[in-house]
């Protein structure tokens, strides 16, 4: 019997299928302020590395100076905000596992590399968010994932008693994986996800799922 008491869900996936709605709206950005948009292949590699928008966009466009950089960010995020979630879906069965977690007494969080207020407008539209307690996601003083910043200075004060080794962090990427390791939690790699799996898996995650569901095998 394990004794988690804190689970940590990435969002992009982990709990909602966005891998097509990211592509559609990051070629958007590109096309909307007149620059060419990368090829389909590399921005996709580019997302699996779990690098939030910004080091993306910073992956498919290093040319490109910091203000180029964040009025794309910029414009992604308002065109995601506005067209994503209708181009997205939460994975099978989340709501069954999020409702099954809450009411066996775990405390439910997102920590993300997406922006905030596009990951509250998801959990929102899926019917989701009354089970999640805290959501920390990308803003521009936050280093994302892998770096420990959003767990010492988000989640460890919000949930004081609750020590690394009572934590699970369930994500699809290297980031995910490595932002466990970082804060001295256990991992459990979403294989449905977008993540590499040779990346993953030599980054020996405790655990490994195939649906989200299976989760709760872990858990209960």
């Amino acid at each position: 019997m394990n004794n988690y008491k804190l689970i940590i869900f990435d969002f992009d996936g982990t709990l909602c299928a966005s891998h097509e709605a990211i592509l559609f709206c990051i070629k958007r950005a590109y096309e909307t302020l007149g620059k060419t948009a990368p090829k389909h292949s590399f921005s996709d590699e580019a997302i699996r590395a779990g690098l939030g928008m910004e080091g993306t966009l910073r992956t498919l466009s290093p040319e490109l100076p910091d203000a180029e950089i964040e009025t794309l960010r910029d414009t992604y995020e308002r065109i995601y905000l506005q067209e994503g979630k209708q181009k997205s879906a939460a994975f099978e069965k989340a709501d069954e596992v999020l409702t099954t977690l809450d009411s066996a007494g775990f405390t439910l969080t997102v920590v993300s590399n997406k922006a905030v207020p596009a990951i509250n407008a998801a959990l929102e539209h899926f019917d989701l968010i009354q089970h999640i307690s805290m959501v920390v996601g990308d803003t521009k003083t936050l280093r994302k994932k892998p770096d420990p910043m959003a767990y010492t200075d988000f989640v460890k004060p919000r949930f004081s008693t609750i020590s690394p080794s009572e934590i699970l962090m369930v994500g699809d990427t290297p980031a995910d994986l490595l932002f466990a390791r970082n804060i001295g939690a256990d991992s459990c790699w979403a294989e449905y996800g977008y993540g590499d799996e040779n990346a993953c898996r030599a980054l020996e995650p405790n655990y490994s799922i195939k649906h989200l569901v299976d989760i709760l095998d872990i858990l209960l």
